[in-house]
């Protein structure tokens, strides 16, 4: 079976041209009858149809054919000749193509000729080239069908001249939205009616010898191949056998030529890779320190669920730890826009869909707490009262990642009856000084190794609603260098557990089980002299008890 070759060519395929040669070798059926003829002689009338009928063997044709070049077939010849035949723009300049011809006196070749891209068989052909199943019973299913519409096809835009304006086609339309787009593509067939002589030529003797496309990614595709000139066979009905060749007879380029498209492509190159440099810019953004890292924090504060209020607003914040920095004139707090509350049979929601982001930077893999994010949602009224409706918080996860994550809320609440009246007319609710007395202020104590209690003993509160948070966290840090044979491994280890929120659980559970082995010691060295006397005790009961017993059994 021929196989598609496939090329890549950057020049005009324009200047493509090829050199087709057919030639019949020879006929099985015509074997047949000479020795049929030889073991019955046969009368002159008999001599004279196998002559004709052997006359043509090594009847040779060739042909120089360019791209998208149309040679007319004898049966498009008649065809087109009839002008009532002609019904496209095409077929009549086909038509006019045959006129000129005849008043020239030439005629078309006897075997060889051309379909383009535009021609309605060409597309035919690429439709039913490459059917789902080999079985001919079975009919094109749904798909297939609708894979025929999306097999790119170079049709023309409609232009209105009443409106003037240039209107895709609906088809094209769908495809573009429903259909990954193929490359537009060129296809020119090289065909041959391999009938018998004398006999009129048949459509059903029309045979494919080479086709060629091309698309606008400037793959070329032929089947066969045509540039090692391999010579290939083909036999019709009767059992004729016919040989043809495809060759590449383009014309090389010049030096002088090839040499001014070179420089020409290098101006061209140049210039866009100046552009690229104009429009991309030179300023980027400096990798951490290896003993760093920086953590993108792109984030989406999507909705705020069961609240009491109508229209929320969130003002939301950043708090960062020990051995945590950010860059210059970074923003590390804002606010929502407002959101009207709706009523569901489940829920209260109100939609936010607020986008933020922010670049945080870690000094050293040392440190062992993480940025939190607080947030405060407030709700507005009809008389524009400002009333907080909770505070929370969330901590960044440790880890690179996509999270969803839920804040549930909560709100001070006075002690006494005046406070709730003042919420509810006038809009007076108690708030915290400082927000981050959420969770435990980064500033309560700012060395690890003071141990101060955070007292909220007494302070009243009441659930509130929760807050939808969406994150996407990306890490960025330098890669471990290679010192020795064991630092591999040892920088292998750091890479996957040297992240902030890792070695934080890592760190708690070394200094857990440093205490308990510290524990387990300092118990063992206090009950060792017991241990030792009530050894010593036993040993001593043992020795009396086996004493009086040798005594009782008269020993």
């Amino acid at each position: 079976a021929q196989r598609a070759s496939h090329y890549i060519s950057y020049d005009a395929i324009t200047t493509l041209k090829l050199h087709v040669k057919l030639k019949k070798v020879t006929s099985t059926a015509n074997f047949n009858r000479i020795a049929e003829t030889f073991a019955n002689p046969v009368s002159t009338g008999q001599e004279v149809e196998l002559a004709q009928k052997t006359e043509d063997v090594g009847a040779t044709e060739q042909v120089e054919i360019s791209w998208q070049e149309k040679i007319l077939s004898q049966h498009e010849m008649d065809k087109y000749s009839i002008e009532t035949n002609c019904n496209t723009i095409l077929e009549k300049s086909y038509s006019k193509k045959i006129q000129e011809m005849r008043d020239r006196n030439e005629f078309c070749n006897s075997r060889i000729f051309t379909y383009t891209n535009n021609d309605s068989y060409t597309r035919d052909y690429l439709d039913n080239e490459f059917p789902v199943t080999t079985s001919k019973d079975v009919d094109p299913s749904f798909l297939e069908n609708k894979m025929k519409i999306a097999r790119p096809q170079n049709r023309r835009q409609q232009h209105n001249a009443n409106q003037g304006a240039v209107h895709v086609p609906k088809n094209d339309i769908i495809r573009a939205s429903n259909h990954v787009q193929l490359a537009a593509q060129q296809t020119m067939l090289i065909m041959a009616n391999i009938g018998r002589v004398g006999v009129a030529k048949k459509p059903e003797d029309d045979v494919v010898l080479c086709r060629i496309s091309v698309d606008s990614n400037h793959v070329v595709i032929a089947k066969p191949e045509f540039v090692s000139g391999s010579t290939y066979f083909i036999d019709n009905s009767d059992g004729d056998v016919w040989e043809y060749s495809v060759k590449q007879v383009t014309p090389q380029i010049e030096r002088e030529d090839m040499l001014k498209e070179r420089q020409v492509m290098d101006e061209l190159f140049s210039r866009h890779a100046s552009l690229l440099h104009s429009m991309i810019g030179t300023v980027f953004t400096e990798p951490p320190d290896e003993d760093s890292t920086r953590v993108y924090v792109f984030g989406e504060i999507s909705r705020g669920l069961n609240f009491e209020a109508d229209m929320l607003m969130i003002n939301y914040s950043f708090d960062l730890p020990l051995n945590w920095c950010v860059e210059e004139n970074t923003e590390l707090r804002g606010a929502t826009q407002r959101s009207k509350v709706m009523d569901t049979k489940r829920n209260r929601k109100a939609h936010f869909n607020h986008p933020f982001e922010v670049s945080l930077f870690q000094k050293s893999s040392e440190s062992t707490s993480h940025p939190r994010l607080f947030i405060e949602v407030r709700s507005v009224d009809a008389w524009h009262r400002v009333r907080l409706e909770g505070y929370g918080y969330l901590t960044i996860p440790s880890q690179p990642g996509t999270y969803s994550q839920t804040i549930h809320t909560w709100r001070p609440e006075g002690n006494d009856t005046q406070t709730k009246l003042r919420r509810f007319f006038i809009g007076g609710t108690p708030e915290l000084s400082d927000v981050r007395y959420v969770h435990i202020p980064t500033n309560h104590a700012p060395n690890p190794e003071q141990k101060m209690l955070l007292g909220k003993f007494g302070f009243r509160t009441q659930s509130s609603g929760s807050v939808e948070v969406k994150l996407n966290i990306v890490h960025q840090r330098m890669p471990s260098l290679v010192d020795d044979e064991h630092a591999f491994k040892r920088n292998a280890l750091k890479d996957k557990y040297g992240r902030p929120g890792v070695q934080l659980a890592l760190l708690e559970a070394i200094q857990h089980f440093t205490k308990a082995r510290k524990r387990l010691q300092s118990m063992r060295t206090a009950l060792e002299p017991s241990l030792a006397r009530l050894a010593r005790t036993v040993t001593t009961e043992q020795a009396i008890i086996k004493k009086w017993s040798k005594l009782a059994l008269g020993e």
